[in-house]
């Protein structure tokens, strides 16, 4: 059971059955001084806390550690809270007065820094870029995981881009680490234990997917490229392809599933601009149907993709049409009024506002 600091000086001041009074003649402090502090009245001074753990036998960290279990516990509970706002549609800009509450609370806590300047970050780069950029060059030089240390390097370089600084956005890009060298292949090389490589296998193959598709959209959606459009059209495709190969029947998470009914959609659309074959258009089509339908009804399971063996999936979040809103809401696009009066089109508009009944 967890205990507050104030009945953590009890409980070590019976365990030693020492008085009140000969713990303040120790601390040259006054014996309702320390009543105080066993009635959670007022707290010991700073300076006083070496002493305390000194006289018990134990460190200050062991003294504070119930304050730190205290902390860890406050900090789940502000991310399941902003997790379900966040998978029930709440926007990035509702997260952030949450996490500067949090960070208000725990200004050193690694977690709430990091979730803090990503909640900046997603919101709008530019308006928060000294936040952002406080907050990532606080972690980076921290003693931080290099999950964290990653994490700040990515946003702060992003920033950095985002407000037209190619320099610094390419220098703090320059402190990460090559592909080949990431941690999670390091891992692979030295690790022994068929379960930790196992998790190691899957967290890498899931990121490097999820990644995967989020760096093909920057490359089809970069105006300025040089090269052949139908190249880069076929990489859009190719990557679906990919996505349905490592989660066979869509067995994804509802984000993934969000991804994939976007991926459909855009290259549907594509083809549609260029006056590509109808039943091309159609499959896509009715894939990111499939993908907003499945994504009504995801439970909570691991995968059994050798890929991703034993990732584990979350359920859908309780507004779990969010996705099927989404794709009827860009069926009205004008890219798409030449299916409009296509059977299968109605069919799928049809669909789409019975699954929201």
């Amino acid at each position: 059971m967890e205990i507050n600091l104030s009945e953590k000086l009890k409980s070590l001041r019976k365990s030693k059955n020492v008085s009140q009074e000969k713990l303040a003649q120790y601390l040259n402090v006054s014996f309702q001084a320390v009543s105080k502090w066993e009635n959670g009245g007022t707290y010991p001074d700073i300076s006083l806390l070496p002493e305390i753990a000194r006289y018990f036998g134990i460190t200050v960290d062991e003294l504070l550690q119930a304050e730190k279990l205290d902390e860890e516990k406050l900090y789940r509970e502000y991310e399941e809270k902003t997790a379900e706002m966040y998978r029930n549609g709440h926007s990035f800009s509702d997260l952030i007065s949450i996490w500067e509450e949090a960070y208000h609370k725990m200004p050193n806590h690694i977690h709430v820094k990091e979730m803090l300047m990503s909640a900046y970050f997603d919101t709008d780069k530019v308006k928060y870029q000294n936040e952002i950029i406080e907050l990532g060059t606080e972690l980076y030089n921290s003693n931080a995981p290099a999950y964290y240390k990653g994490q700040a390097i990515m946003e702060i370089a992003r920033t950095y881009a985002e407000n037209n600084n190619m320099e610094m956005a390419k220098r703090w890009a320059d402190k990460s680490y090559q592909l080949m060298h990431s941690t999670e292949m390091i891992y692979m090389q030295i690790l022994s234990d068929g379960k930790e490589l196992l998790e190691q296998f899957s967290f890498a193959n899931y990121w490097y997917f999820n990644n995967l598709f989020y760096m093909s959209a920057r490359l089809c959606n970069c105006r300025n490229l040089p090269g052949d459009t139908a190249c880069l059209q076929a990489v859009e495709k190719v990557i679906t392809q990919l996505y349905e190969i490592v989660y066979p029947d869509d067995d994804m998470s509802f984000e993934s599933l969000r991804l994939m009914c976007i991926q459909h959609r855009c290259i549907a659309e594509d083809e549609t601009t260029l006056g590509r074959d109808e039943n091309v258009i159609r499959h896509h089509l009715t894939r990111a149907f499939e993908c907003a339908r499945k994504s009504c009804h995801v439970t909570e399971h691991d995968l059994t993709h050798p890929l991703l063996m034993n990732w584990h999936i979350d359920a859908a979040p309780a507004e779990n049409k969010q996705i099927v809103q989404q794709l009827q809401s860009e069926l009205t696009w004008e890219c798409f009024d030449s299916w409009r009066n296509k059977d299968w089109f109605a069919a799928l508009e049809g669909e789409l506002k019975e699954l929201l009944l």
